[in-house]
C-alpha cells in the first residue's frame, strides 16, 4: 500500500470542529451573524433544538395519545421531546435515499395522526416537502420540519417554510455551547415567546466550563480522552431499546424537563452574532468537494450523498463504511473527528421491522467539513480514511 503521508499524532492535528475560544468570544463585534437570518420570520430563540421542539408541538395543540409519524432514521434525540408529551411516535421507513416518501407515508396516517416529522438530513433538503405539505393539508395535519442538519441550507438560509413549524440548531454548525431556533410558519396559532425562562446556572455553568477547558486544553490529553468517552457512549454496551437488544442513545440525548422554556444563554447568542454566513457555506462546500475529490474510488467508503445541491451547506460528509465503529476509534486515534453518526436507539420507540433505518444508523459514518479546516486538511482526512479501512480489512480477512 501506498505510504498515507500526514501528521502523526493528535497533537499534531484535529480535523474536527475547532474549540470555542471563550476570550476571543467576548471580545468580538456582536454586529451581524445568523441571527439577521431570521429577520421578518415569527422566530424564538431556545436553549438547544429539543427545547424548540417540546415548545413547538405544544403551540401545534397536540394532546397526550395524539399520533405523530416520524422518520424511523433518527439521532432519537429529537424523538424525544415528543414522547415526553405522551405523543404516541409512529415510525416511517426511510430508504438509502434518505427521502421522506409521501407514498411510504401516507399508508401509515390513521384517525390519531395529528402531525408529521420531516428531517433534512446532512445539509441536502429534503425533496418531496411540497408534496408533503400537500399531504398535511388533505388530512388536516400539522407539518414540523426539522433543519437542525440544514441551517444555512436553500436558496435563502435557514428555509424551513413548509412546516407549520420549523426547528434549527447552531452549535452544529459554529464554535457554541448550545442554540436552537423555533421558526412558527402557520398564522393560525396562537403566536407567544414560549422561552422566557432563564436556564438553570448549574447546566449553564457546566456548558460553558466544558467549552472552556476544552478550548484551554485541546489538543493535549484532555481533549483525546473526552472524545474517546463520547465514542463509548455511542457504541458502548448493548441494552434494550425498544424492540429487542440495540445499544441505547448516551443518556444526555433524553430531553431534559428542567430545561422546558428555557431561552438562548448570553454566551451562544454572542457566538451567533459573530459569524460571516457567506464564509460559513462557501468553506463548508470547499471542504465537502475537496473530501468528496479525495475519496472517490476510495475502496470500502461509498458517500451517502453522491453530489449536494448548488444551495446546501453540508453539516459534515456521510459516507457508508463496513465495521463503522471500528473504522470511526481509530480514525478519532488520529485526531480525525470522526462520528459513528446516530449510533444508538431511543428505548421509547418501537424500532421493530425498521431494517432499512437500523442498516443507516449502524454503517453511516460522520466526516468533518468544519469551515475552520483546509482542503489540506480534507485531503489527510481521505487519505487516513483509506489507510484505516485497508488495515480493518485486512483485520478482518475480507
Amino acid at each position: 500500500m501506498t505510504s498515507l503521508h500526514g501528521p502523526s499524532t493528535d497533537s499534531d492535528l484535529y480535523c474536527g470542529a475547532p474549540a470555542l475560544s471563550v476570550r476571543s468570544l467576548l471580545s468580538r463585534d456582536p454586529a451581524g451573524g445568523i441571527d439577521e437570518l431570521f429577520h421578518g420570520r415569527r422566530a424564538f430563540m431556545s436553549y438547544n433544538t429539543r427545547v424548540a421542539i417540546h415548545a413547538g408541538v405544544q403551540m401545534l395543540g397536540l394532546r397526550p395519545g395524539d399520533e405523530v409519524l416520524a422518520p424511523a432514521y433518527n439521532c432519537g434525540s429529537e424523538i424525544d421531546p415528543l414522547t415526553a408529551l405522551d405523543l404516541k411516535v409512529n415510525l416511517y421507513s426511510v430508504g438509502p435515499d434518505l427521502a421522506a416518501d409521501p407514498d411510504r407515508i401516507e399508508p401509515l396516517i390513521s384517525n390519531k395522526t395529528r402531525a408529521i416529522y420531516v428531517t433534512h438530513y446532512f445539509g441536502e433538503l429534503q425533496p418531496h416537502m411540497g408534496a408533503l405539505r400537500q399531504l398535511c393539508d388533505r388530512y388536516n395535519l400539522r407539518l414540523i420540519e426539522d433543519c437542525a442538519l440544514s441551517l444555512l441550507s436553500g436558496r435563502s438560509p435557514v428555509e424551513g417554510r413548509h412546516g407549520d413549524i420549523a426547528v434549527f440548531c447552531f452549535h452544529k454548525f459554529i464554535p457554541s455551547p448550545q442554540g436552537g431556533v423555533l421558526v412558527v410558519n402557520a398564522t393560525d396559532l396562537h403566536l407567544y415567546d414560549p422561552f422566557r425562562v432563564k436556564v438553570p446556572l448549574a447546566v449553564l455553568f457546566k456548558s460553558v466550563a466544558r467549552t472552556a477547558a476544552i478550548s484551554i486544553l485541546r489538543p493535549a490529553r484532555f481533549d483525546r480522552t473526552m472524545r474517546k468517552r463520547r465514542l463509548a457512549r455511542a457504541t458502548g454496551p448493548k441494552k434494550q431499546a425498544g424492540q429487542g437488544s440495540l445499544s441505547d442513545i448516551p443518556s444526555h440525548y433524553y430531553f431534559d424537563p428542567k430545561l422546558a422554556g428555557c431561552g438562548l444563554d448570553r454566551l451562544t447568542a454572542r457566538a451567533v452574532r459573530s459569524v460571516s454566513v457567506e464564509d460559513v457555506i462557501a468553506a463548508r462546500r470547499r471542504n465537502w468537494l475537496v473530501l468528496a475529490s479525495c475519496i472517490d474510488g476510495v475502496q470500502g467508503a461509498t458517500p451517502v450523498l453522491p453530489q449536494i445541491a448548488d444551495t446546501t451547506c453540508p453539516q459534515n460528509f456521510p459516507v457508508y463504511v463496513q465495521d463503522r465503529d471500528e473504522v470511526a476509534r481509530r480514525l478519532q486515534a488520529h485526531g480525525i473527528a470522526a462520528t459513528p453518526w446516530w449510533a444508538g436507539y431511543n428505548r421509547n420507540l418501537d424500532w421493530s421491522g425498521q431494517r432499512e433505518a437500523i442498516a443507516l444508523k449502524e454503517s453511516i459514518l460522520g466526516l468533518p467539513v468544519h469551515q475552520l479546516l483546509t482542503p489540506d486538511h480534507q485531503r489527510h482526512i481521505a487519505r487516513t480514511l483509506q489507510e484505516v479501512l485497508w488495515i480493518v480489512s485486512s483485520e478482518h480477512g475480507s
